[in-house]
């Protein structure tokens, strides 16, 4: 049976609870009204603790291709834990996070339990994304993405995402970059959200004392 929210009534409610407010000769009455006042509250307020859970919008379907053309589906990543940061061209943030990216992954690889992915939007690289296929979308944006490997050094390895990973402000779990999600993947399931750069320490033996990287390897679980 469903449960119709605008069907108690709460008028009846407030008349008991005002009525036990004023029982001052039978404080017996007025604490069993008092109880069952509070009991609803408590029950109600756990009703909707339980409405609110999500369901991580999507992330399950999390899926793209390598730059030579290999499938991964996020979901199906054998590691425990799945780091994926999310990267876009001419994003002078994203940048300035390289070092500090390619150090982390160098880190993690030490430990078989984590997986390091860079996720790129294709969609960012051009201004009429919404009239092409995403077929042609990603097979243009390979050698662009080559190009900013290339060019800024970058040593994660990288996935250019299909739909329905997105990068939006009004639509999507990712809202804009540099971005990296944590997630657990037995079940799949994100469980930590870093917005903008991890860290923009450029220094390699500074990085190994940054306190945002350390944080950061502490929530990947390989800290």
């Amino acid at each position: 049976m469903a449960f119709d929210f605008y069907s108690l009534n709460f008028p009846l409610l407030g008349f008991l609870l005002v009525l036990s407010m004023n029982l001052e000769s039978n404080s017996r009455i007025r604490n069993v009204i008092h109880r069952f006042f509070l009991y609803f509250i408590f029950s109600l307020s756990g009703f909707y603790c339980a409405l609110s859970e999500q369901s991580n919008l999507g992330v399950q379907e999390f899926q793209g291709i390598t730059l030579d053309g290999q499938s991964v589906r996020l979901s199906e990543v054998k590691a425990s834990r799945l780091i994926l940061n999310v990267y876009g061209p001419n994003c002078v943030p994203c940048i300035k996070e390289i070092p500090a990216l390619n150090y982390l992954y160098q880190e993690m690889q030490k430990d078989p339990k984590v997986q390091f992915y860079m996720a790129i939007d294709p969609s960012l690289f051009f201004d009429d994304s919404e009239v092409m296929s995403e077929d042609e979308m990603l097979t243009k944006a390979i050698p662009l993405v080559k190009d900013e490997i290339q060019k800024y050094k970058i040593q994660v390895p990288t996935i250019l995402m299909k739909k329905p990973f997105r990068v939006s402000r009004t639509n999507s779990i990712i809202t804009g970059t540099p971005e990296t999600l944590l997630f657990k993947t037995k079940p799949f399931v994100l469980y930590y959200n870093f917005i903008g750069p991890i860290s923009e320490e450029g220094n390699l033996e500074r990085l190994s004392i940054d306190q945002k990287i350390l944080f950061f390897k502490r929530m990947a679980g390989s800290s």
